[in-house]
């Protein structure tokens, strides 16, 4: 009974130690991560400060050497507007200034401003220094304008129409050119379909536009064309600079334009003028032509003798 006592009392002591020994490595353990803590701790607080230290000199260097730098004041303001717009509404549309930093003036802002006139296709803006910003501006290529009139008769006023170009891009001019004004008008789109800075999906707008892309490349100075009116759907109806209404059909316009350019060949080799033709038709095309006007011949002048005077008639009379 002793010995078995005495054994249970060891392996108890033994279980006691076990314990101690376990409580001291997690307390050790415990204090060595708050050690690193603080230490981590203390490490970002000074390079915090470090980089607070750093940023703030940096920023009192690009003050001095930089923003509040009068060599960087903006002297010069180099523009290529590619007739979107003026400098002035460039100027008012920006708010760049004459004088201001350089280097204080928002591109990407600017950028964004300029993008967001319909008839810009790309922006470029760099500084030159010590005093220079250069814009670059390139303009979208119109190629007509949409009205939503039906009747070409109808007064040209670009106020109520968008350009289009090639790929049917809508577009409302800031600033209205000489060259803009010499496209042709095509009439008959929807008005609910006209929206600035939109691609319009209109099938017999499309069309026309094909048939002005391959007018200008295949019938050459020929064929000017003043205007289309699409209303019709089945046909695009022109007109051109000489008064010609041709009527054509909405498809294999290559083919129509081929039967075109002979015919107006004719007209300038025999000095007749078209008013009409109807290229609908696949065989005996209708045309018809200006007539000359009949001029009445000359009135033949009269010419009668004067009288003779009296003193011529009695210088023979002897006294």
């Amino acid at each position: 009974m002793n010995i078995g006592t005495r054994d249970e009392g060891v392996r108890r002591s033994n279980r006691g130690r076990q314990l101690l020994n376990v409580r001291i490595r997690a307390t050790t353990a415990r204090r060595k991560r708050q050690e690193i803590a603080a230490k981590l701790c203390l490490l970002g607080i000074a390079l915090g400060l470090l980089c607070g230290v750093a940023w703030f000199g940096a920023a009192k260097a690009l003050d001095k050497f930089f923003y509040c730098n009068p060599a960087y004041n903006l002297r010069e303001l180099n523009l290529e507007l590619d007739d979107v717009i003026t400098g002035e509404d460039l100027v008012a549309r920006t708010g760049i200034e004459i004088g201001e930093n350089i280097f204080g003036i928002d591109l990407a802002a600017t950028e964004k401003s300029l993008r967001s006139i319909p008839m810009v296709k790309d922006v470029f803006i760099e500084r030159i220094l010590p005093s220079t910003v250069k814009i670059t501006l390139t303009s979208r290529v119109p190629v007509a304008w949409v009205s939503p009139a039906t009747d070409p008769s109808t007064p040209y006023d670009p106020a109520n129409m968008e350009l289009v170009d090639a790929s049917g891009f809508l577009m409302k001019p800031l600033l209205v050119t000489t060259s803009q004004h010499q496209l042709p008008v095509i009439y008959g789109v929807n008005s609910s379909e006209i929206g600035d800075r939109e691609s319009l999906h209109n099938d017999d707008l499309k069309k026309a536009l094909t048939l002005l892309s391959i007018a200008r490349t295949s019938v050459d100075s020929l064929l000017v064309i003043r205007s289309l009116n699409i209303s019709k759907g089945y046909c695009i109806d022109a007109i051109t600079d000489q008064n010609a209404h041709i009527k054509f059909a909405s498809d294999d316009f290559a083919t129509q334009l081929e039967k075109l350019r002979r015919l107006l060949e004719h007209c300038r080799e025999t000095g007749r003028q078209l008013e009409s033709v109807n290229l609908m038709a696949k065989k005996n095309t209708p045309v018809k032509f200006v007539m000359a006007a009949l001029t009445p011949p000359p009135k033949r002048q009269q010419i009668s003798e004067k009288p003779k005077s009296t003193q011529q008639k009695t210088r023979g009379k002897k006294n």
